[in-house]
């Protein structure tokens, strides 16, 4: 009995590759917005074909599904390495390829994040249909990257929540005026990580 045709589920993204043996395969949805939601194929062996014609050959990893599925699904991008100690050897002394096929869609959340320096103005924008509901991290400044430095206002977490959450775009200006001064003499900056998540339709209520 021939294997069930492979799809691809409507509105999603198809990410089709193939490597040779001791190289890596990266799958990215190019969008923060989108996650990788299903692997469709993936065989480590000798697979023929690529994208939705992808079929396993005479030489097959059994785990090779399952390996990328728990790599890749829920991320936005993720790699994978092509060699035995990552699927195990199926045929051993063979030169061995990775072909995988996944599919990328809209996820129900994504994190973004932002940085400015002090007297510029700190811009937090969803993509299309999501909203900020929640702030992960903030610290209005000497940030290290996106975690607290030695200077950090008490206030940053409170006002970028006060400033952002509910709304699909804020606009936030990183000034002494609106976090206070946390150092004074020292030349600060605002950063900003936070959850975009799937808005929830208003459904009208009929009276």
């Amino acid at each position: 009995m021939a294997p069930p045709a492979l799809f691809l589920t409507p509105a999603a993204i198809l990410l089709g590759k193939t490597i040779g043996e001791g190289g890596s395969i990266t799958l990215d949805c190019g969008n923060p917005a989108l996650q990788i939601t299903r692997i469709i194929f993936a065989s480590y062996g000798m697979p023929e074909g690529n994208g939705l014609r992808a079929k396993t050959g005479w030489c097959n990893a059994g785990s090779s599904r399952e390996v990328v599925r728990k790599a890749c699904v829920g991320q936005s991008s993720c790699k994978i390495d092509a060699i035995n100690e990552v699927f195990g050897d199926p045929c051993v002394g063979t030169v061995k390829h990775l072909t995988i096929a996944a599919e990328c869609s809209r996820g129900p959340k994504y994190e973004y994040s932002a940085s400015v320096s002090e007297h510029e103005t700190l811009n937090l924008t969803c993509d299309r249909d999501y909203i900020i509901d929640s702030v992960n991290f903030a610290s209005y400044g000497t940030p290290n990257g996106y975690s607290t430095g030695s200077c950090n206002s008490d206030k940053s977490t409170d006002v970028i929540t006060q400033s952002c959450v509910g709304l699909a775009t804020c606009s936030v200006a990183a000034e002494n005026d609106v976090f206070g001064d946390p150092c004074v003499g020292t030349f600060k900056a605002l950063a900003a990580k936070v959850n975009c998540a799937l808005a929830t339709p208003t459904i009208p209520k009929w009276y």
